[in-house]
């Protein structure tokens, strides 16, 4: 089972570095854009836009670095693998988001209480409308290969970009709306909404990221098909216990089984590893590691998923 989660980790981990390679390149021409014509044009809606496409192009570095760190091979110091380095990036990357958010905030405050003149600059909203399409199109391009992998790195980094093309929707509207109104309070605005963006997409990473460190249990529904699966094993009087933890896309499973107490030692061991080949064959589950314990008949009942019944 080891040997086939390097070899998945591995085919994971090659797609996750093409993907990532093809959003640096397209995150080092926006940034690299949005920063010439901000700069040139001295305007604060396109320099937030271009701080937040910095971010994705800092995340999905640290995505590379986050996938070759969580290899799930054992060693001396860490018998289970490295993979908790995965949900500990996305924690980084939540944190590092929301900071980005939090300095937004300020500079549309900024903006607000000192509104400076705004014309129209073709430059400025041909890089916005470009940066749109591009990350967009980076948004359902890492979705694509997230959903095949089950990859919970690449569906936050997607994401992270589909805020970043929302992101410069909004910097677009404001632009438009300053040339009417002659200021750039609309993109002081903007740039508000843009952090707003920005935290919600924080807190998107940040939410699954604390469920998987602190080992959130399995859905109800995925709970009782471990069970009635583990009840078809001939053998098996009934289920005594059953604890779940979620790890990204994979589960552990720790499952008490009660079998006819008069049964040798052997033949109870082949119901448990009956019921143990049977979990883990079942690909809708996912399941990296399970651990099946027996018990006699008449053993007392042991707590359901750590709770009493």
């Amino acid at each position: 089972m080891e040997k086939e989660n390097l070899s998945t980790h591995s085919q994971n981990a090659k797609i996750i570095l093409r993907v990532m390679i093809v959003g640096i390149i397209v995150n080092v021409v926006m940034v690299a854009l949005k920063l010439v014509f901000g700069l040139l044009f001295d305007n604060l809606a396109v320099l937030s836009d271009a701080v937040h496409s910095a971010t994705d192009l800092l995340t999905s570095i640290a995505v590379i670095f986050a996938v070759f760190l969580s290899s799930p091979k054992r060693d001396k110091k860490h018998n289970y693998g490295h993979e908790k380095v995965e949900p500990l990036m996305l924690l980084f990357f939540a944190l590092l988001i929301a900071a980005v958010g939090g300095l937004l905030v300020w500079q549309g405050i900024v903006g607000i209480i000192s509104p400076r003149p705004a014309e129209l600059n073709w430059f400025l909203l041909g890089t916005t409308i470009v940066s749109i399409l591009f990350k967009e199109a980076l948004f359902w391009y890492g979705m694509y290969y997230a959903k095949k992998i089950k990859s919970e790195l690449l569906r936050a980094d997607a994401w992270h970009s589909r805020s970043d093309s929302l992101a410069s929707l909004a910097v677009l509207i404001g632009l438009i709306f300053s040339i009417f109104i002659s200021t750039d309070i609309a993109e002081s605005i903007s740039v508000l909404v843009v952090s707003v963006l920005i935290f919600k997409v924080a807190f998107s990473i940040f939410h699954p990221a604390v469920k998987q460190l602190i080992d959130t249990a399995a859905s109800e529904k995925t709970c009782e098909f471990i069970k009635e699966t583990a009840k078809q094993t001939e053998g098996v009087n009934s289920i005594k216990s059953l604890r779940t933890r979620i790890f990204g896309n994979k589960i552990y499973v720790d499952i008490i089984i009660e079998v006819d107490g008069n049964l040798i030692v052997s033949q109870a061991h082949n119901i448990a590893s009956s019921v143990h080949d049977s979990l883990e064959a079942k690909e809708e589950l996912q399941i990296k590691h399970c651990t099946v314990s027996i018990v006699p008949s008449g053993e007392a009942e042991v707590c359901d998923r750590g709770e009493e019944e």
